[in-house]
This record gives structure tokens, sequence and C-alpha cells, in this order.
């Protein structure tokens, strides 16, 4: 069981080692046609999410840029390690060894809509990342969650802007 000991910092060494970043990250998609409860992007990278390897984040928010303008209610998935939840456009079928890293899901579906774009964003997440053992990295992935079939028009039509605090 994990221990917590409350004194080991005070509160200015606390408060003065947390680190709040913004990291951009642009999902990976295709032009081919996903269905609900398909696959948009599997995990990709978000390089130096946590300060020291192993170490932990709070996701406290996320945005999502869709140039498409689709406005399709999305799920993304954190995981702790690179990993595929299934092939893209295709259904979700990853292996329970895969279910053992997810850290996290948080659920898109409202959207502004910027006329040629559209913005999601959730504030307040709280879900704690945690890497792996010898990295930084956080990885996120993209699951289709509107209902019906999303089409891509780039490989980057996703833009994903998380916010983190560091430990």
């Amino acid at each position: 069981m994990a221990e917590t000991n409350i004194f080991k910092y005070s509160t200015n060494e606390r408060l003065g080692k947390m680190d709040v970043d913004i990291i951009d990250i642009d999902l990976v998609t295709d032009t081919d046609a996903t269905a609900d409860n398909g696959v948009i992007s599997n995990p990709v990278e978000i390089a130096n999410c946590v300060a020291v390897n192993a170490g932990t984040a709070l996701l406290h928010s996320v945005q999502l840029i869709d140039d498409d303008d689709d406005g399709a209610a999305i799920d993304l998935v954190f995981t702790q390690v690179a990993t595929n939840l299934g092939t893209v456009n295709g259904a979700i079928d990853a292996a329970d060894s895969v279910a053992a890293s997810i850290l996290g899901v948080v659920s898109l579906s409202s959207y502004f809509d910027g006329i040629a774009w559209q913005i999601s964003q959730k504030t307040n997440i709280g879900l704690t990342l945690k890497a792996a053992a010898s990295t930084k990295s956080i990885y996120v992935g993209a699951i289709n969650r509107s209902g019906g079939a999303v089409t891509k028009t780039a490989a980057d039509d996703l833009h994903l802007r998380i916010g983190v605090i560091k430990d």
C-alpha cells in the first residue's frame, strides 16, 4: 500500500515544486471513415508530461480543436505506455493487458462552433497520470462516441491541448 508522508515538505516547498504546464499534441488520424466506437487515433506520446521518470501529474484540463468541424463526441484514453486500442478506423479490440495500462478516460461531447472548426474543453478533471518506470511520457488516443461515422480530411485534424500539474 502506498504511504503518504504529509509532513515531508513544508507548504512552501510543496507549492514551490509543483509545475503547471500546457502541452500541445496532434492526434494521428487518417482520412477513412471511423464508425461509432471505432479508434480515431491510437495513443500518441505526450513527451515530458511528468517531471521525472516514473513521476506523476494531475490532468487539470483538456481542449480539443477539431479542424474538420465535426463536433463528434470523443473519448480521450490516457495510457501509461505506448499501445494500440485497435486498428485505426476499426472497432476497439485491445487486449486485457492494454486495459491494465489505461490511466483514465475523458469524454468530450459539447463543442463551441467556430464556423470552420469546433473546440471542446473540460476543466477541473483531476485525473492522476503516472508514467512508466523509465520515462516522463504519457500517451493519449481517441475513440469515436458520436453515434455515427466520423471522417477526417487530414492526418492532423485533431489538436489536443492539455493542462497538467506536475509533482
